[in-house]
C-alpha cells in the first residue's frame, strides 16, 4: 500500500466494512489513520488491483502492535475530536470511553492482523486469501510464530473464513463495548518462502 492508495482503501472500508467502530468515524478520519499507519515502522499493508488498476481489497498488519498504537494514537487523537463533534458520533463517545478500562487480550502477541476488506463483488477468487499469505510472509521473515486478530461476534461468516484458513479460537472479550472473539494462528516457517508471489498478487506497500 501506499500513500496514493489511501482514499480508494478508506472508501472501501467505508463501503464494506459494516458496524465497525473505526469504520463509523468516517472518511477524514480513516485518511489521517492509514497515513500515520504506513509511517509506522512495524506496520505492513497490501492491496489486491484488478486488472485496471482498482483496489479490491486490503490489508493492515502489524508486527509490534503496542509499538503500532504508541506511535499512531497520540497521531489521530485530534481527527478522532474532530470526527466525534459530529451530531451522528455522540453514540461513539460513550463506546471509546470505556475502552480505556477494558481488558487486553492475554497472553501479549505482538503481531497482529489489524484490517482486512475485500470487496464483496471479488470475493471468493483468493483475495483475502492472497492478502493474508502477504502478511505471513513478513512474519514469518521476521521470526515471528504467532499472530491473532480481533472479529466481531456476530459476524459469523467473516469468523467462519479465518477459521478455514487454519485460525483457532482463542477467547472472548469486550472491545468498545462490543463483544468480540480473538483469534490466532501459527505462522509457518516457510510463509516466508512464498512471500514473492503473495506480493506479485497483491502489491507491495
Amino acid at each position: 500500500m501506499s500513500p496514493g492508495d489511501i482514499p480508494a482503501v478508506a472508501a472501501l472500508q467505508l463501503t464494506h466494512l459494516d458496524g465497525s467502530i473505526v469504520t463509523q468515524l468516517g472518511s477524514t478520519f480513516l485518511t489521517h489513520f492509514h497515513a500515520h499507519a504506513l509511517n509506522e515502522g512495524s506496520t505492513r499493508a497490501y492491496v489486491a488491483r484488478d486488472t485496471d488498476g482498482s483496489i479490491l481489497g486490503f490489508v493492515t498488519a502489524s508486527l509490534d502492535v503496542d509499538r503500532f498504537n504508541r506511535y499512531v494514537k497520540p497521531r489521530v487523537l485530534l481527527p478522532l475530536a474532530w470526527s466525534l463533534l459530529s451530531p451522528r458520533r455522540v453514540g461513539l463517545v460513550l463506546k471509546i470511553a470505556r475502552a480505556l478500562g477494558e481488558q487486553e487480550p492475554q497472553p501479549h502477541i505482538p503481531a497482529e492482523l489489524l484490517l482486512l476488506v475485500v470487496d464483496p463483488r471479488a470475493r471468493r477468487r483468493g483475495i483475502g486469501a492472497g492478502l493474508l499469505n502477504a502478511i505471513e510472509a513478513d512474519f514469518a521473515g521476521c521470526g515471528l510464530s504467532r499472530y491473532r486478530v480481533a472479529v466481531r461476534s456476530q459476524l459469523a461468516v467473516v469468523r467462519a473464513f479465518y477459521l478455514a484458513l487454519g485460525f483457532e479460537h482463542e477467547q472472548d472479550l469486550t472491545v468498545l463495548g462490543e463483544p468480540m472473539v480473538y483469534l490466532t494462528k501459527r505462522v509457518a516457517q516457510g510463509a516466508a518462502d512464498t512471500g514473492s508471489a503473495a506480493r506479485e498478487h497483491t502489491g507491495t506497500a
